[in-house]
């Protein structure tokens, strides 16, 4: 779910050594594994080194802090997929990762995960992580404490949120209306004006959600949204994976494939539809944010919006994560460090997402990013209080409605229509041979 072109890497310290002929300078040394540009590197939009990165400042208050020369051996992967197999198999020995939802629950399930100092009985994390403890919004923590994995802990005994978003269309307005968009039936509409104008992911996963809802759209349509158990009947229906519904699925996909889908991408959608190669793009949110604001930077602009299709869509997490073996300690204080609010904001507004770090410092960065300014006439309100905790309402502009806030920051109502992954367990190979089988058609 990266967002832009990777630019700050840490040298190993074994490389400096080489070059240098000198022993590393170093007293102790961890490894963080994480998404490419997923953190703040310092750099400005041209590369150039203009502030200290998240791991240079945490190195540096680790070495106040302690008295200790730290170093943090900062990789990058691509997918929660390759992070999976190199621990695995032993290449990559980190003390920190950060994948998806349903990536965190198969290694917490197999037993490859450390546990955070978190009491499941006070649903609090210990003082090692008193900033997330702080600072980390309600809704997100029971989110997270929602979903039991098998030895009947929940997510937070074993992630610590770090970004979220939504997944939905990012598209041209001159070519699509938002109703137009604001389903996931767009993807079966045999009208000429929907042919070969969507690029989907080349992410089994992600790809497989669309069809779900499509499949599925009658049982879905049926369900009670004022039920107190709707999003958990929704997400049982989101996360099914029986050999039936993996035929239905790929029947599903490979109608589509014969009239609307253009294409499926990995990274370069965000940007292809910027540049017209097609008018809807399966985008995560940070990307629709990234696509909108380099669309907007154009000569002259071009405006594209986001839209959730109303049926519902996926709300996934990344959370940090200690493999064992990790060092534990100063794992939750490189975790504890960047969940300072003003680490948050400096991540947030470099990587797009939505930080689960709330409190004044955020709500001061929104309200400056995206408040309509007093002059605006034609606003609308959204009520975040149910995300910060506190009072928290906000008017936007009118004309940056399904724009980057509304990307950024879903109301409650949507959020109520989207699930969580769930790893696909004994049925993942079943759906892989389903996913080869729909790009080769």
């Amino acid at each position: 779910m990266n967002m832009k072109k990777l630019l700050f890497l840490a040298i190993p310290a074994m490389a400096i050594s080489g070059l240098t002929g000198c022993a590393p300078k170093y007293d102790v040394k961890i490894t963080v594994y994480n998404w490419a540009d997923y953190i703040y590197d310092g750099t400005d939009d041209d590369g150039n080194i203009v502030d200290k990165s998240v791991v240079k400042r945490f190195e540096e208050y680790y070495q106040e802090q302690h008295d200790l020369v730290l170093k943090v051996e900062y990789r990058t992967f691509s997918t929660p997929e390759e992070m999976y197999s190199k621990i695995k198999n032993g290449s990559v020995k980190a003390d920190l990762i950060c994948p998806s939802d349903y990536m965190i629950q198969k290694m917490a399930n197999e037993g490859r995960l450390e546990k955070f100092s978190f009491s499941e009985d006070t649903g609090k994390y210990g003082d090692s992580l008193k900033n997330f403890e702080d600072n980390g919004s309600q809704f997100i923590k029971d989110r997270f404490q929602s979903v039991k994995l098998q030895d009947g802990n929940s997510f937070l005994t074993y992630a610590v949120p770090y970004f979220w978003g939504t997944m939905g269309f990012t598209y041209d307005p001159e070519y699509f209306t938002a109703d137009e968009v604001g389903t996931w039936e767009a993807l079966w509409n045999k009208d000429a004006k929907y042919k070969n104008q969507f690029s989907l992911k080349d992410s089994m996963r992600d790809t497989y959600v669309t069809a779900i809802f499509h499949v599925y759209k009658d049982e879905i349509a049926a369900l009670d949204e004022t039920d107190p158990e709707y999003n958990a009947k929704l997400t049982a229906i989101f996360n099914r994976c029986d050999d039936a519904t993996i035929s239905k699925v790929e029947a599903a996909l490979k109608e589509a494939k014969k009239t609307t889908i253009n294409t499926f991408e990995v990274d370069e959608g965000k940007d292809d539809i910027v540049k017209g190669a097609y008018h809807a793009n399966l985008a995560w949110s940070g990307d629709a944010i990234y696509a909108m604001d380099s669309a907007e930077e154009n000569v002259p602009p071009k405006y594209l919006n986001y839209a959730l299709p109303k049926e519902g869509s996926n709300v996934w997490f990344d959370g940090w994560c200690m493999p064992k073996g990790a060092n534990v300690e100063i794992a939750e204080e490189f975790v504890n460090f960047i969940s300072n609010p003003e680490i948050a904001v400096l991540n947030m507004d470099y990587v797009g997402y939505t930080s689960p770090i709330v409190g004044d410092e955020v709500w001061e960065y929104v309200e400056e990013t995206y408040a309509a300014d007093e002059n605006v006439q034609d606003t609308y309100e959204v009520d975040l209080s149910f995300y910060f905790g506190t009072e928290a309402k906000i008017a936007i502009d009118s004309e940056e409605e399904g724009r980057q806030f509304d990307a950024q920051y879903p109301t409650e109502e949507v959020l109520k229509k989207c699930c969580m992954m769930n790893d696909f367990g004994a049925q993942q190979k079943k759906v892989e041979e389903m996913w080869v089988r729909v790009k080769g058609a």
